[in-house]
C-alpha cells in the first residue's frame, strides 16, 4: 500500500510543475495578477490529500465498488471546487476569468494524478489476487 508521506510528496511535486510556471506567467504577464494565486495550489493540495483516505479503503472493497467510490471522489472534489471558485470569485472580482483558467489546469493536473495513482493501487490489488 502506499503510504502517506509518499503520496503527499508526490503530490506536492504535481502541483509544484504549475505553480512555478504560473508564477513565471504571471511575473511576464503583471496586469494578469491575482491575490489569490496561492491559495490554488493549497487548495489542491488539500483536495488530493482528502482522496488518500479513499485510497487505503480499496483493499476491502470490492472490484465494481471501487470504480463508484472513485466517480464519488470526483463528483465531491467537483462540487467542492464549484462551491471555492465561486467564494473567491464573488469575493474578489478582479481577474476572476484567469483564476478560473488556472484553477482548471490545477484541477487538470490533479485529477491526472490522482487517475494515476488509482490505476496504480488497483493493479497492484488485481496482481495480489491473481
Amino acid at each position: 500500500m502506499i503510504k502517506f508521506r509518499t503520496y503527499i510528496f508526490e503530490l506536492i511535486l504535481w502541483m509544484l510543475l504549475p505553480s512555478v510556471v504560473g508564477w513565471i506567467t504571471f511575473e511576464i504577464f503583471t496586469k494578469y495578477r491575482f491575490d489569490s494565486y496561492p491559495v490554488i495550489p493549497a487548495s489542491m493540495i488539500i483536495l488530493g490529500t482528502l482522496f488518500f483516505f479513499i485510497l487505503k479503503k480499496i483493499h476491502s472493497i470490492s472490484e465494481s465498488k471501487r470504480m463508484l467510490l472513485f466517480y464519488l471522489n470526483i463528483i465531491v472534489k467537483m462540487i467542492l471546487s464549484l462551491a471555492f471558485i465561486l467564494f473567491v470569485v464573488l469575493h474578489d472580482r478582479t481577474n476572476a476569468l484567469f483564476f478560473i483558467i488556472t484553477f482548471f489546469v490545477f484541477y487538470v493536473f490533479l485529477m491526472i494524478f490522482e487517475i494515476r495513482c488509482f490505476v496504480k493501487i488497483t493493479k497492484l490489488i488485481s496482481g495480489k489476487q491473481n
